[in-house]
């Protein structure tokens, strides 16, 4: 590991060890997981396993040689799905009325990656197929529920959890809370959402042809070019250069820059000439200490965390592999020492990494009130040893 960042190391890896859980029965609020798995800290979210939180741990885990542990992680969450026919947002009976992006195609494969079995890949895979199906197209019970549907138009879906409340909906996004949505996000076919089921889409035919099964893998594929033509369709701005969420109530999309935007670069859906105009607009989020979520513009009058100029690990994770995968090398490692460096000094000041940063005054990132921002952090960690790694080895 690079020695700069040797202090940053020892403090992860004491972290992991003081971040290690399990669950093995319902206790209170926790639902039971059969393996052991890393929460983001040992106080605020302590004995908590989240679902998009998992993809950016396992980044670390397995760069760390912690594959066991990574692949327990997501056994735990294909559980959860076996259990309630959908992957709650984290291990607690209140969050079983909502998810959070799904990422679980992307957890599956880092893990494959480093630990190959075919038998493993085929049980995972299925839990991820009827995700997929039964919980953002709708599929299954949820059809017949009366619960807000995820797809809403030309195939493409949002974010609704069970109830119809457009804060249910935002707090599955992820982004709880935040000025992208204008409080109504149920309104809105988002874009970093339909980027991952697109992903899904791909690694589930990835997948199958691993295994042998190439009727399913073509099915999957071909899935996965409708759902491109109709997010190029109703997401891609070409006067702007960007894609943005869709606001299907308004017939209309939305002029709301945010992170969400990179999403297609991620998962290799934009064309090489998107992606060129794409960078040009990295401007507009970049700063002193990495990328803001947001650009400084339309934001609520109440501050909302997961705006300008809070800047969080697993979003440069999403840009800087997006960049990455069109080739951007130099801007990427521009934007990831940034990053890390910023990281870096306020562990010198603080002695912890932290959940989120402002990354225009480089310092720990501001809080909404919901709760106060946490010190630890699971995904921090994860993307900091990804990022190294990635970069500067």
């Amino acid at each position: 590991m690079n020695k700069k960042y040797q202090k940053c190391f020892n403090y992860i890896e004491r972290s992991w060890a003081g971040f290690v859980f399990k669950t093995k029965h319902d206790i209170g609020i926790h639902l039971a997981l059969p393996n052991k798995f890393i929460s983001p800290n040992a106080e605020l979210f302590a004995k908590d396993q989240f679902y998009w939180d998992s993809y950016f741990i396992i980044l670390g885990l397995v760069v760390s040689g912690r594959q066991k542990l990574a692949r327990g992680m997501v056994d735990n969450l294909v559980y959860l799905f076996n259990r309630f026919g959908f992957i709650p947002a984290r291990n607690l009976f209140p969050s079983i009325a909502v998810s959070q992006p799904p990422f679980l195609t992307s957890m599956i494969l880092e893990v494959f990656s480093s630990l190959p079995n075919k038998k493993w890949l085929a049980q995972v895979a299925e839990a991820a197929e009827g995700e997929l199906a039964n919980y953002w197209k709708d599929g299954g019970y949820r059809a017949k529920s009366g619960c807000p549907v995820h797809l809403v138009k030309h195939g493409l879906s949002r974010y609704a959890g069970y109830y119809r409340s457009n804060l249910v909906a935002e707090y599955e996004s992820g982004w709880d809370e935040t000025s992208r949505f204008g409080g109504k996000c149920l309104e809105f076919a988002s874009v970093d959402l339909n980027s991952l089921l697109y992903k899904y889409e791909i690694d589930l035919s990835e997948i199958y042809e691993l295994l042998g099964k190439k009727e399913k893998a073509k099915s999957f594929m071909i899935a996965a070019k409708q759902r491109k033509t109709a997010m190029t369709k109703f997401f891609w701005n070409e006067k702007k250069g960007f894609f943005f969420d869709y606001n299907k109530d308004k017939k209309e999309q939305s002029d709301f820059w945010s992170l969400a935007g990179f999403y297609p670069l991620f998962v290799k859906l934009a064309t090489k000439e998107q992606a060129e105009v794409m960078v040009k607009n990295l401007k507009k989020f970049e700063f002193a200490g990495g990328l803001a979520n947001t650009a400084n513009q339309k934001l609520y009058k109440d501050f909302k965390q997961w705006d300008y100029p809070n800047g969080w690990p697993n979003q440069q994770w999403i840009v800087l592999k997006g960049l990455l995968n069109y080739g951007y090398e130099k801007e990427a490692r521009r934007l990831a020492i940034k990053w890390l460096d910023l990281n870096l000094a306020i562990f010198k000041e603080t002695g912890f990494l932290w959940e989120k940063y402002d990354v225009v005054k480089k310092t720990i990132g501001q809080s909404d009130m919901r709760y106060e921002t946490q010190s630890g952090f699971g995904w921090t960690n994860g993307v900091f040893l990804k990022l190294v790694k990635e970069f500067l080895e």
